[in-house]
């Protein structure tokens, strides 16, 4: 049951980028604050990983690899979601420039592509994920397309929060049903022997999808005002997911809290969400001192006039070169 809420975060932290970013403007300094971020986070990572003994780079290419963390791709999502967002411009305009009808046609032909049609024949195959050159790359440019209808034209049907609500609740049970079905016929039916018993847990799953809609439209309902507290805490969520499934995600699982034998024990679930709880509290508390750091060093570098003398010469090298070549 708690697979299904790691790719549920997954869907929603897009579905929200989708949102927001659709009449948003391009930033270079976002996109450097954002890749320096996530170095950062891997540098740091590596460094303790090593003071603690638990693994060590050996190699000179593994310490090169340390300061191009996204174009090695160390975080899946952290390398996706910088191509998500570079790529974010072309998509607005390429989303800007349907009519309406057009706009539903496309969201209807993805989600068929990837989450229907990989829904029913991955239970052949135990995953949802191998179908039509399907990639997590690809899966975050349609759930950032449904984020951005949703913001410019809203679903119809979950207007009302009892109706995103109900779809909400009957998505989530028949995911957990799935489970005690898949449970119960894997010895009958010998093509469900393998597969995996949260087989629905995948971010392309025609529920996951149900689910992660219906659950950003129950909050776009809401109508919840400016709170500092959730900012502060919402503007850590990508540190701390940096910090605790890199280089150090065996050492905190493994070592510091010994999950593996927490999980024999009665109180199981008790002590998942403890440790969620801490391991979010501690890592939100780490990045707001780097975000400390990152105001007085990245951000003054950013606003200063060597970076605007940088970028001007920049600019002009490619606009020279481009009218050069073109």
């Amino acid at each position: 049951m708690f697979y299904f809420f790691g790719e549920l975060g997954v869907n929603l932290f897009i579905l929200i980028s989708g949102y927001f970013l659709i009449n948003n403007k391009f930033s270079v300094k976002k996109l450097i604050r954002l890749i320096i971020e996530i170095n950062f986070y891997y540098i740091f990572s590596v460094i303790l990983q090593k003071n603690l003994n638990h693994d060590r780079l050996t190699t000179s290419m593994g310490y090169f690899k340390l300061f191009f963390v996204v174009s090695f791709g160390r975080y899946w999502f952290a390398t996706s979601y910088v191509l998500l967002y570079v790529m974010s411009p072309y998509i607005n305009k390429f989303i800007h420039s349907m009519e309406k009808e057009t706009y539903i046609k496309l969201l209807l032909t993805v989600i068929f592509l990837w989450s229907i049609i990989p829904t029913i024949f991955g239970i052949i195959r135990n995953d949802s994920e191998l179908f039509l050159f399907y990639n997590r790359f690809i899966w975050m440019i349609v759930m950032y397309l449904i984020g951005g209808y949703i913001r410019l034209y809203n679903i119809k049907f979950l207007k009302k929060k009892r109706k995103s609500a109900i779809t909400a609740i009957i998505s989530f049970a028949l995911m957990l049903l799935s489970i005690f079905i898949i449970y119960i016929f894997r010895n009958i039916i010998n093509e469900l022997k393998n597969l995996e018993i949260a087989y629905f847990w995948k971010p392309n799953t025609i529920l996951m999808v149900i689910l992660s809609i219906s659950i950003f439209e129950i909050f776009i309902n809401l109508k919840i005002e400016y709170n500092k507290i959730i900012n502060t805490l919402a503007s850590t969520t990508l540190g701390i997911y940096l910090l605790h499934d890199g280089p150090l995600d065996k050492y905190i699982w493994n070592v510091i809290f010994k999950t593996k034998e927490a999980l024999n024990s009665r109180y199981s679930i008790i002590y998942i969400i403890l440790s969620t709880l801490i391991i979010f509290f501690v890592c939100a508390i780490i990045d707001l001192i780097r975000q400390v750091i990152e105001k007085n060093t990245v951000n003054k570098f950013l606003d200063s006039k060597y970076y605007d003398k940088i970028k001007s010469q920049s600019q002009s090298i490619f606009r020279k070169t481009v009218k050069y070549i073109f």
